[in-house]
């Protein structure tokens, strides 16, 4: 089993309240919580479907065990088969773009935790998505815990709302505005699917076969 834990959320959104309100042609404060509410919703749809994260996080993937030679990628990650030595040597972190990995930690039956060097994994951040790969031949540091046996602490996204792509922030205040006029769905609890305008401004950054 894997399994991902956001640990530190995005100190900001994307786009701005202000940003939001002058694309809706909105001036009375009434519905800024509403719209507020709508741009979180909005990009977190918009991070689902590109299987990125925009505004700089820090997640968790934790896992029972590494993945073993000649087998498919874990839980549909990926379908097709892998080599031997992508399978024993790295490990794809699913939330791109991957900045950094802050810690792999593995853990003893008794819940003893032990942080592996630095210095035996590289971290590959030109991949989409990125991976930690161990180095020389030692391979990975094995858990005795059987669930949960394994942690990769790592920084994910483009950095701060300045650095996230315009037409990334282009679909999500299209998507905000599209749900807005739908507002009496969205305050039920639902949302108007998005249109293929807002689909259309992704799918260049989308990345497929993640599920984590």
């Amino acid at each position: 089993m894997t399994a991902s834990e956001l640990i530190t959320a995005p100190v900001a959104e994307p786009i701005t309240l202000a940003e939001a309100k002058a694309f809706l042609r909105v001036e009375t404060v009434a519905d800024d919580t509403l719209v507020t509410a709508l741009i979180v919703a909005a990009r977190g749809w918009a991070e689902q479907f590109t299987n990125r994260v925009f505004v700089t996080q820090t997640w968790r993937l934790w896992l029972d065990q590494w993945p073993c030679g000649n087998s498919e990628w874990w839980d549909g990650m990926r379908e097709e088969s892998i080599t031997h030595l992508a399978a024993t040597q790295a490990v794809t972190l699913p939330k791109a773009s991957l900045q950094s990995v802050s810690s792999i930690t593995t853990y003893a039956d008794d819940d003893t935790a032990n942080v592996w060097a630095s210095s035996n994994y590289f971290t590959d951040t030109a991949s989409k998505p990125g991976r930690v790969i161990a180095r020389g031949n030692a391979g990975w540091p094995q858990p005795s815990r059987m669930a949960n046996g394994i942690c990769i602490e790592y920084v994910a996204g483009y950095g701060n709302a300045a650095a996230v792509p315009e037409t990334i922030k282009t679909a999500i205040k299209q998507l905000v505005a599209h749900w807005y006029e739908h507002r009496g769905e969205a305050v039920a609890g639902s949302f108007a699917p998005p249109p293929l305008t807002v689909t259309a401004l992704l799918l260049p950054y989308r990345l497929q076969g993640l599920t984590l």
